[in-house]
């Protein structure tokens, strides 16, 4: 009766792709971890979607090319261009053609529902030299087209392809519109690629301005996502300052519907101190925490990563605390573990710190809620028996 997906995309392409975290459309009583919508791979061709005979193909492709403007724009036309336009169909010499009528209509290209295929093709299938043509006459409008819904996926696909010297001129009109692109649903995801692709020194600008903003950024929809991206690619050092100002909000993000996945992210790929000054504020309001509908998240990200994170060594005390605060003394009827689990989301948490328990931990564990079994409400008792039972 629940759906939590727990596949965490990493980044992807604006104009229908998502990135990790950000939503949350659950009904009540629900928890629902944010989900990405399919991408839309309109346009996409492969080898094998025309068949022509050579002569057939070469007509049809000189019909197209005193009309690209226009013939790219269409979606048959687009189609077919797109196939000229793989290795394995189509020769350099009409590469060369392709991209020589299509540079002087680039730019509206870009940002065209179909055309955009032709110019991302172009620039997969082009050589540097072509490329950097592209680059050139895009200039001046990288803002417009990273913030359209067809432009911001040319945008990514040039920042995927180039080399880094030629990605730092390509979103050098961007320094000054970091808050802009991230705030836009589709200039978040260009934002993102720059994160991926580029050189950590190449996007202090992007790091410098998330800083500024951190609290606000990390509970924004799209922010969140960029500043997940930082933390997976960067070393702590290299987003000190970002950190700093994240850690001092963690009580308010741990609860907030885009927030939350910025604190489990810290918690996954942050520094060893970063996690347990997370850890130890969480595990000291841990009922408070684990109610709540997205909080309950961060608290199984806590017993995860002390259990089978990369610093679990590091983190055994922490993780011996939390089990020791959680099932509380032996006799009291009042446990933290019992009022997670009669929650209608902490029992969700319950479920988690069940699934990570290990030895001695897990066997008291199974003791203390096999003994309040009666004193559950029936609908969380049946999943947390059943999560007991896959421990078997």
């Amino acid at each position: 009766d629940r759906d939590r997906d727990r596949d965490r995309d990493r980044g992807g392409k604006g104009g229908g792709k998502g990135g990790g975290g950000g939503s949350d459309k659950g009904g009540k009583g629900r928890r629902k971890r944010g989900s990405s919508p399919a991408q839309d791979e309109e346009g996409k061709v492969s080898a094998a979607d025309f068949r022509m005979a050579p002569e057939e193909a070469r007509s049809r492709l000189d019909a197209l090319l005193g009309k690209m403007a226009d013939a790219a724009a269409e979606q048959e036309s687009s189609r077919f261009l797109q196939w000229r336009l793989l290795e394995e169909v189509g020769s350099e010499g009409e590469c060369d053609e392709i991209c020589t009528a299509v540079l002087p209509s680039v730019g509206r290209l870009a940002s065209d529902v179909f055309g955009n295929f032709v110019v991302q093709k172009l620039f997969e299938r082009g050589t540097p030299e072509q490329r950097r043509g592209i680059v050139d006459k895009l200039l001046g409008e990288i803002y417009n087209l990273a913030t359209n819904k067809y432009g911001c996926r040319v945008v990514q696909k040039m920042l995927e392809v180039l080399p880094s010297e030629d990605q730092a001129r390509l979103v050098k009109e961007l320094h000054n519109k970091v808050l802009d692109c991230v705030e836009d649903m589709h200039g978040n995801h260009v934002i993102q690629i720059m994160v991926k692709s580029m050189a950590v020194a190449d996007i202090e600008f992007i790091i410098n301005t998330l800083a500024g903003s951190a609290e606000k950024m990390a509970s924004h929809m799209y922010g969140c996502r960029v500043i997940q991206r930082l933390v997976e690619k960067c070393t702590p050092d290299q987003i000190s300052e970002l950190i700093t100002k994240l850690r001092g909000k963690v009580d308010k993000l741990a609860t907030d519907l885009h927030g939350n996945y910025v604190v489990q992210c810290i918690l996954e790929f942050g520094s060893q101190e970063e996690k347990r000054s997370i850890i130890q504020l969480i595990r000291k309001d841990i009922v408070f925490y684990g109610k709540n509908k997205v909080g309950s998240n961060v608290v199984e990200k806590c017993f995860e990563v002390t259990t089978d994170g990369d610093d679990a060594g590091f983190l055994s005390e922490e993780r011996e605390a939390l089990y020791r605060t959680v099932l509380g003394e032996a006799g009291d009827s009042n446990t933290p573990l019992k009022t997670l689990a009669n929650d209608k989301f902490g029992n969700y948490a319950v479920q988690g710190i069940i699934r990570h328990s290990r030895g001695a931990d897990r066997d008291l564990l199974k003791q203390r809620l096999n003994s309040m079994e009666g004193h559950l409400n029936h609908q969380t008792s049946k999943h947390i028996m059943n999560a007991l039972k896959k421990l078997e």
